[in-house]
């Protein structure tokens, strides 16, 4: 999957409500009520992306969750990235 230019990010940033573009990475937190739910999350999270086999960085603290999503083969964001913070975004408005 090709890496995007930047005026493709630009494009499908507004449906990935929520999520940020940081250097060459979509970036979101959560905070969370307890330490348990923030690390359900995660777990919803994990299992997702071994479905898809596109593995983000996730920093959990407490009850804050954060996301980096990137493609690491291709040096920065490509489609899949959206695809799966989209994907995300339907898990966590669950929460």
């Amino acid at each position: 999957m090709a890496k995007l230019s930047e005026p493709e990010i630009l494009e499908k940033l507004p449906a990935a409500k929520g999520w940020e573009h940081h250097g060459d990475m979509l970036v979101r937190s959560w905070q969370f009520p307890s330490f348990r739910r923030a690390l359900e999350f995660v777990n919803q999270i994990a299992a997702l992306a071994e479905k898809h086999d596109h593995h983000p960085d996730i920093l959990l603290s407490y009850r804050h969750v954060r996301l980096e999503l990137s493609t690491h083969s291709e040096g920065g964001l490509t489609p899949q990235d959206f695809e799966f913070a989209l994907e995300v975004n339907e898990i966590s408005t669950d929460r």
